[in-house]
C-alpha cells in the first residue's frame, strides 16, 4: 500500500467528496485585447489568451497570483495553464479561482484539471470555432480528498514537473550548442579550405512530382504503404504502387522542395513523390554529397522565406532555387559536415536515443503517475481497488 492510499484510508475511508467547479471556484472570463493594443502597449507582463504561449507583453496586468487559466476558444480550447505572479488575462481564457484555500489546493486543482483534458474536451463544440462554454465548465466534478492529501500529492508532481523542465532545459541548450556549431560549419567565412560556389542549377537535378488533390491524398492514404507523397507543412501521404503514375514515382536520394506556404527542404531516401507545385533536386555528380546540400538549403530557409513573403500567398518559384549559390568544398569535408551534423541532430532530436528518449520517458512515468494519483472513488461509491474500511 503507498503512502497516499494509507493516508485514504485513514482520512477518508468511504471515498472522496466531490464538487462541481464553480461550487469551489469563481470562473470569469478575462478582458478584451488585441493586437494593436499589445503594439500600442508593450511591455514585461504576459499575455495568457488561447495560445499555449503568451500573445505578447504588455506595459498593464490585470490578474495577480491567480494562477489556473483555461483556453474558452479556438484550435487550444479547453487547454489548462499555470501562471504564476503579474500578467494580462486575455477574453479567450477563463480564470478559475479558488474561493477557500482551505477546502482545495491551487496547484492541486490545476493537477487535476490537466489530467481531467479529455473530460473537458467533451464540454466543448467543435461546430465553427471551437469553444468551451462557461456554465458547462462550472458543472465539471472536481475531488476534494483532505488537504494533508491534496499537499503529498502537489509535491509528488512537483518533484516530477521539475525534472522534466531540468531535461528540458538541458536540451534547449544543447540544441543552442547544435545551432552554433551547425552555422559555423556551414558559414566558410575562415576559409581553412577551398571552396567553389555554385549554383544549385548547375550541379542537382530538379525532378518533377505528381498532380493529386488533398482529398485524393486522403483517400489514398494507407498506414505502412512503401511511397510517400509530400505536400505542405508536415502532410503527407502513404500509397501504394499504382495508386499514382509510375512515372511520377522517385526512388533516388532527394531533397523536396516545399514551395508554398511554410517554405522547406525535406531530405528523403526512400520511394517518394510530391505535389506538382513542389519540386525536387537529386544528384549524379560524384563530387556532391546530396545531404551536405539538404544541411546548407535547411540553414538558409531564412533566405527562401523573405522571398515567399514578398507574395501574396507565401512562395517561391524554381527559379529562386535554380539560381542559389551553394559552397561546394572537397567531397571529403561535406561527408565529414554530414558526420558531424548527424550526431548532433541524433542527440538533440532522436526520440529513440540520449535527451529526448529520456525526457519522452520521464513524461510518460509523469503521466501515469499524475493519473493514478488524481484517481479517487466519491462518497458511496466503491470498487474492487478501493480501501474501503480502516484495517484493523
Amino acid at each position: 500500500m503507498t503512502k497516499i492510499e494509507e493516508m485514504l484510508a485513514e482520512l477518508c475511508p468511504n471515498g472522496v467528496e466531490w464538487k462541481e467547479l464553480g461550487e469551489v471556484c469563481v470562473v470569469k472570463t478575462g478582458q478584451q485585447i488585441n493586437k494593436t493594443f499589445i503594439q500600442n502597449n508593450l511591455g514585461r507582463y504576459p499575455v495568457v489568451n488561447s495560445g499555449k504561449e503568451p500573445l505578447g507583453f504588455v506595459n498593464v496586468y490585470n490578474t495577480e497570483d491567480d494562477p489556473i487559466g483555461i483556453t474558452s476558444r479556438g484550435a487550444g480550447v479547453g487547454y489548462v495553464s499555470w501562471n504564476e505572479g503579474k500578467y494580462f488575462r486575455g477574453n479567450l481564457n477563463y480564470s478559475s479561482t479558488i474561493k477557500d484555500s482551505n477546502v482545495i489546493l491551487p496547484k492541486f486543482l490545476y493537477y487535476f484539471l490537466k489530467n481531467s483534458f479529455k473530460a473537458i474536451e467533451n464540454l466543448c463544440t467543435f461546430e465553427g470555432i471551437p469553444a468551451l462554454n462557461k456554465s458547462n465548465l462550472e458543472m465539471l466534478k472536481i475531488p476534494i480528498p483532505p488537504l494533508k492529501i491534496q499537499e503529498e500529492i502537489v509535491q509528488i508532481l512537483d518533484k516530477f514537473t521539475e525534472y522534466v523542465t531540468e531535461l528540458t532545459a538541458e536540451l534547449t541548450e544543447r540544441q543552442k550548442q547544435y545551432s552554433f556549431y551547425r552555422d559555423k560549419l556551414l558559414s566558410f567565412e575562415d576559409e581553412v579550405y577551398q571552396v567553389e560556389w555554385k549554383t544549385l542549377g548547375e550541379v542537382l537535378i530538379k525532378g518533377r512530382g505528381t498532380k493529386i488533390t488533398a482529398g485524393q491524398m486522403k483517400s489514398l492514404h494507407k498506414e505502412g504503404a512503401p511511397v510517400r507523397i509530400f505536400a505542405g507543412g508536415k502532410t503527407f501521404a502513404d500509397v501504394n504502387y499504382g495508386d499514382i503514375p509510375d512515372k511520377d514515382v522517385h526512388s533516388e536520394e532527394a531533397i523536396i522542395v516545399k514551395s508554398r506556404g511554410i517554405i522547406d527542404f525535406e531530405y528523403y531516401t526512400k520511394p517518394f513523390s510530391f505535389k506538382n507545385e513542389f519540386w525536387s533536386y537529386s544528384s549524379e555528380n560524384e563530387l556532391i554529397n546530396l545531404k551536405y546540400v539538404h544541411y546548407y538549403l535547411d540553414n538558409n530557409k531564412e533566405h527562401f522565406q523573405k522571398i515567399a513573403n514578398n507574395m501574396q500567398m507565401p512562395q517561391i518559384s524554381s527559379v529562386d532555387t535554380e539560381k542559389y549559390k551553394i559552397p561546394i568544398p572537397p567531397l571529403p569535408i561535406q561527408e565529414r559536415i554530414v558526420e558531424v551534423l548527424d550526431n548532433f541532430d541524433a542527440v538533440c532530436n532522436d526520440l529513440n536515443i540520449g535527451l529526448p528518449k529520456e525526457i519522452e520517458l520521464r513524461q510518460k512515468q509523469y503521466d501515469y503517475f499524475r493519473e493514478k494519483l488524481l484517481t479517487f472513488t466519491a462518497e458511496g461509491v466503491y470498487t474492487d481497488s478501493t480501501v474501503q474500511t480502516r484495517p484493523d
